[in-house]
């Protein structure tokens, strides 16, 4: 299967068969999200690998009674890493001693980067990296004939007190693992022609 193959395939399973899922896949799809591209390579990320039944129902207590919970035999809770971003300036500073970026190019990427500090939430910016990392672990999971789902309703302060977070760790998405007992259709997406536009229609939004 390769990589467009694995995008086309998956689906949201929303129910799962309860036999068990080999330590080996499991590290396969913990090993895609890790490889996953980060601002600065920062990698503001970490993966809770949920196994307990008991911590499973709790999992779906918090996630408003969502039964995929209580069944599938693996749950990831995908964690924001507060601490992890912070570091990304020295990780900037690694990048240039590295040759990966000029002196120059990094010194603007810094500037930059201090500025949207000024007027983003760091939370935006650590949750659209940790967004990379799911989707590299769901197509992996595709690739592996396993079933999983992007979940984010679900009480975040309830996940925090079950696994007892610290304060710079804070739970971003919820992604069961299992063989799927359901075998949903593609869900509906929009025509590319209404998705994506070449400069024209661009100039043409800036008229209107």
């Amino acid at each position: 299967m390769d990589t467009f193959d694995a995008i086309s395939r998956r689906r949201s399973i929303r129910k799962f068969k309860s036999d068990p899922v080999p330590r080996e896949l499991i590290t396969r799809c913990l090993e895609a999200a890790r490889l996953a591209p980060s601002g600065t390579n920062c990698q503001p990320w970490k993966f809770l690998v949920v196994r307990d039944a008991d911590k499973r129902r709790e999992i779906m207590d918090a996630s408003f009674g969502q039964p995929m919970f209580g069944q599938a035999p693996v749950v990831i809770v995908l964690l924001g890493d507060a601490k992890a971003y912070r570091k990304r300036f020295r990780t900037g500073q690694e990048l240039m001693e590295a040759g990966a970026l000029t002196r120059e190019d990094g010194d603007r990427a810094m500037a930059a980067y201090k500025e949207m500090k000024s007027v983003n939430d760091d939370s935006t910016a650590i949750i659209m990296n940790c967004v990379l990392a799911g989707e590299n672990m769901v197509l992996e999971a595709t690739e592996l004939g396993l079933g999983s789902c992007w979940v984010m309703l679900f009480r975040k302060d309830r996940i925090s007190e079950v696994f007892h977070l610290p304060k710079h760790l804070f739970p971003v998405a919820l992604i069961p693992l299992g063989y799927a007992d359901q075998d949903p259709p593609a869900r509906p997406r929009y025509p590319l022609g209404e998705v994506a536009f070449d400069e024209s229609v661009a100039k043409a939004w800036e008229e209107n």
